[in-house]
């Protein structure tokens, strides 16, 4: 199972972005246009494969992560399963990082692990990454909406 830690920065303090990612990988849960997608180091081909978003036992997680289970939402058994958590942590009183941290089983066993390092050039990781930066962007867009619903109820 190899294990993996991808993290980015969201230009908002933790104390924010928190609440967001759960409300916005909450969003996910039983959507069916969640994908991951990565292109492939053979002949320039490019694969997208809609995913199930699971947060299981979120509201029993620690203030700073949430667990988070990704997997295939068709023919499961030919793609990796992801198993693992969303951490925000400050790193200054106006920035976080947002941190995807877990492990993934790589169908067939050795044999996928093999096709994973070698002819796929860790796929499963660039797809990880992919939805990180899909995470992020969606965070950051949920913290402007509600700002902006802040500032119209004010009057601003």
């Amino acid at each position: 199972m190899p294990h993996i830690t991808i993290e980015t920065t969201v230009p908002s303090p933790q104390a924010v972005v928190l609440p967001r990612v759960i409300t916005v990988l909450r969003g996910y849960e039983g959507r069916d246009d969640v994908v991951l997608s990565h292109d492939l180091p053979v002949a320039g081909a490019a694969m997208s494969v809609p995913v199930t978003v699971e947060t299981p036992g979120a509201e029993r997680s620690t203030p700073a992560a949430v667990p988070l289970v990704l997997r295939a939402a068709h023919h499961a058994s030919w793609f990796p399963t992801f198993h693992g958590h969303v951490r925000s942590e400050a790193v200054g009183p106006l920035e976080s990082t947002l941190q995807l941290e877990g492990t993934y089983d790589t169908p067939l066993g050795a044999i996928g692990d093999f096709a994973d390092i070698t002819l796929l050039g860790h796929a499963a990781e660039r797809s990880l990454r992919s939805f990180l930066d899909r995470l992020r962007s969606d965070v950051i867009d949920e913290i402007r909406r509600s700002e902006l619903s802040i500032r119209m109820r004010e009057g601003r």
